[in-house]
């Protein structure tokens, strides 16, 4: 517990990055929101009410875009910080298993992260209550799916960043996690000659608990979802584990 808590404490001492993270997915949905709500105030005639079911789903998903982004970048840092800083061999002298010193690093970042995204989903499901006019209120179904959706996504990206991180820099790992969930995976999931293969990928299991998962999504149960996505986060986080074991000191 005490090696969770020094990575959350490493994480959090970097305001630049906290900075960001809380500004990518707090401060753009605030923004949006408010936007929203002022053209709607000035014309409501051309433009509706800035809440209501329609809204939140697009606003849930813009937060599960943007935490997905926060996720790389906090589960990215926290993954190289060690070594980048010149620190781990000191750690590893100090007599602590090189696979602690690992496994402490997801976790560490998920509790940095979690709560940012957890601030983010709260305002965009308040906005689409409080502004919802005479639009129809998202039910508790959409609240419990998009939340689902904005952590899975999320979590099997700590995992990602957090064994990519083990092997290559953390600029080589945003990148490459960015690419992979704003492109590569989608193109992917649009090439149906892949057939029922394309469930595999990580952002189509995912994808599985949106509300909106009719259009464009992946057919496949729950728990299929739920494998795809712990297996992934799983060889990942081996990987990275394995390279860590015999990293030199």
């Amino acid at each position: 517990m005490r090696l969770v808590q020094a990575e959350v404490l490493k994480l959090v001492r970097r305001r630049g990055l906290m900075v960001w993270c809380v500004l990518l997915t707090i401060g753009v949905v605030v923004i949006v929101e408010t936007v929203l709500v002022i053209l709607h105030a000035v014309n409501p005639a051309h433009h509706g009410p800035a809440g209501g079911a329609s809204n939140f789903r697009d606003a849930a998903d813009t937060v599960g875009l943007l935490g997905t982004l926060s996720a790389v970048l906090i589960a990215a840092t926290g993954g190289s910080q060690d070594v980048a800083n010149g620190v781990f061999r000191d750690l590893v002298v100090t007599g602590r298993k090189r696979s602690s010193l690992f496994r402490a690093r997801t976790p560490g970042a998920f509790l940095v992260w979690a709560p940012i995204a957890l601030i983010g989903f709260a305002v965009v499901t308040a906005a689409s209550f409080v502004f919802a006019g005479d639009l129809p209120k998202p039910s508790g179904s959409d609240v419990w799916h998009e939340l689902v959706y904005v952590f899975a996504i999320g979590v099997v990206n700590l995992f990602l960043a957090v064994g990519l991180a083990a092997i290559v820099s953390s600029r080589i790992v945003i990148g490459v996690l960015i690419v992979w969930n704003s492109a590569i995976s989608h193109i992917l999931i649009s090439f149906h000659s892949f057939g029922g293969a394309r469930k595999f990928i990580d952002v189509a299991a995912a994808e599985h608990f949106q509300v909106n998962n009719s259009s464009g999504r992946i057919a496949m149960s729950t728990a299929t979802a739920l494998l795809i996505l712990a297996v992934w986060a799983a060889v990942f986080s081996g990987i990275g584990q394995y390279w860590t074991e015999r990293r030199d000191a």
